[in-house]
């Protein structure tokens, strides 16, 4: 089914028969088996097909990444955003670690296809796949970012939808009443964002819901599927973008007087 629906939004039934190569009783076992277990939808108009669905595609994941020697046991679930669900597990060396599941499909298909360069030019593509592609968009960035010192979660294993990581204590940024020195917070993270633009790269969706705080008072950049370089044509206005949400959140919850063009001119100098 996973192989099938790269190409077909519903898998026919002989497909499915001729990638398992299993005899077609053992096929109608195996069906019905995984079918009460609710790991894929089954549709028998117009024809018999099936389409794999995001309980399934966990069991995959997660079977391999255990295989892998990476988790132990996953346990309670951390965060549930709209784009993707987070949990906290323990590797086998005992290591508190986080488990981030992209879960594409949540927000509209066209929206989508028009924030996320890698799909655009595809002409189908399953939500399952769209979300393995995302993970595999952000498993890069935190690798990208780890190296050249920005504050991200340590990447450690990635495998189809499923992302693990360190696991960070904090809260996000939005979510804090007050600071008591807010100016130091916004130089962090804009000096995190200058390191970024210096690697080459635009984070795309940084605001105060993607700034983490942790127990220690340092900040934590996350969420960077959709991070794009800054080559790119509108490398200029989304750097805009980014730079101004932090700003003028500082600006209105915290009264700090920076403004957009300051920060703008601090995250690229020395990087132009």
């Amino acid at each position: 089914m996973e192989r099938g629906m790269i190409q077909h939004e519903i898998v026919p039934i002989d497909l499915v028969k001729s990638y398992s190569n299993i005899p077609e009783r053992g096929i109608d076992y195996r069906l019905n088996k995984l079918y009460k277990k609710e790991v894929y939808w089954r549709q028998r108009d117009p024809y018999l097909g099936f389409i794999m669905n995001y309980t399934g595609y966990d069991i995959l994941a997660l079977n391999a990444i255990v295989k892998a020697d990476v988790l132990e046991a996953l346990g309670p679930s951390i965060g549930v955003g709209k784009e993707a669900d987070v949990f906290q597990a323990v590797s086998p060396d005992e290591t508190v670690v986080a488990v981030k599941f992209h879960r594409l499909g949540r927000t509209s298909f066209r929206d989508t296809r028009r924030k996320r360069e890698y799909i655009a030019d595809r002409r189908h593509i399953s939500w399952l796949y769209q979300s393995r592609l995302a993970a595999e968009n952000e498993y890069r960035a935190l690798q990208l970012m780890h190296e050249v010192g920005v504050k991200v979660p340590k990447p450690i294993h990635q495998n189809r939808h499923v992302i693990v990581m360190e696991f960070i204590e904090g809260v996000q940024l939005s979510t804090i009443i007050s600071l008591e020195e807010p100016e130091v917070f916004l130089e962090d993270i804009l000096e995190n964002a200058r390191l970024t633009y210096g690697a080459g790269v635009i984070h795309t969706d940084l605001s105060e819901y993607n700034v983490l705080i942790d127990t220690e008072g340092e900040i934590w950049i996350i969420d960077w599927p959709q991070y794009i370089s800054t080559k790119h044509k509108n490398a200029e206005e989304t750097l805009r973008r980014d730079i101004g949400n932090v700003v003028n959140f500082f600006q209105r919850k915290h009264e700090t007087e920076m403004t957009v063009e300051e920060a703008l001119e601090f995250v690229k100098k020395g990087n132009d």
